[in-house]
């Protein structure tokens, strides 16, 4: 009789727990979707530059639709192939906001990103470019940006971008839709409420005075 009375506390007990447990994780709510891989399945170069001819229209070298455009389109040729992935789903999914990248990137499946973030990031130097350290804006990069950016801009995070040769009014107008709201990047836009505008054009005119980012090979 006491062996059977232990047998029942054992299985209410055991009961109890079960049923907290689901509480637990009831209330967590469902985990979050897991994040694709930019790499694998490997990018196609070839395939990517077919697709990517619709990018050149704005972001390619004297792109005749990009003209007129303030502040410019970024430079892509050599960026970070994560960071390109990670973008394109971004304007997909609504994250970033601009009705043409998203209608844009609405048109192409995780593969088609991976491929076009592969023939974008090939031929990367072998090393950053030498510091500007003459530049007014070393200061305020150096104390500011380098833990993920780099000194020159490259750094070595999957997923940040390149910033070094990028067009400087692309970076003031970044900064600046960081700061606002505009976009959204927890990290960039507590970084970007630290430093004052009046250093916008000082910090992008440092990065981009270096070479590495084109618009075109």
């Amino acid at each position: 009789m006491a062996n059977e009375r232990v047998k029942l506390g054992l299985a209410a007990l055991l009961g109890l727990a079960a049923f907290a447990g689901a509480g637990a994780l009831a209330e967590k709510g469902p985990p979050p979707p897991s994040r694709p891989s930019w790499r694998v399945p490997a990018g196609n170069v070839h395939r990517g530059e077919a697709i990517a001819q619709t990018c050149l229209t704005c972001h390619g070298p004297d792109a005749p639709a990009a003209r007129d455009l303030h502040p410019r389109p970024p430079k892509l040729y050599r960026q970070r192939a994560s960071y390109i992935f990670f973008v394109l789903r971004e304007y997909q999914q609504g994250v970033r906001h601009n009705d043409l990248m998203r209608g844009m990137a609405e048109t192409l499946s995780e593969q088609d990103m991976r491929d076009v973030a592969a023939y974008f990031s090939q031929n990367f130097p072998d090393k950053p470019p030498r510091a500007r350290t003459d530049l007014p804006g070393y200061r305020i990069t150096s104390r500011e940006c380098t833990w993920c950016h780099g000194e020159t801009g490259i750094g070595e995070l999957e997923g940040t971008p390149v910033l070094t040769g990028q067009d400087p009014e692309y970076l003031a107008h970044a900064l600046a839709a960081y700061r606002s709201g505009e976009r959204t990047d927890p990290t960039m836009r507590a970084e970007a409420k630290r430093i004052a505008p009046a250093d916008d054009a000082a910090l992008a005119t440092y990065f981009s005075a270096h070479e590495w980012l084109e618009r075109g090979q």
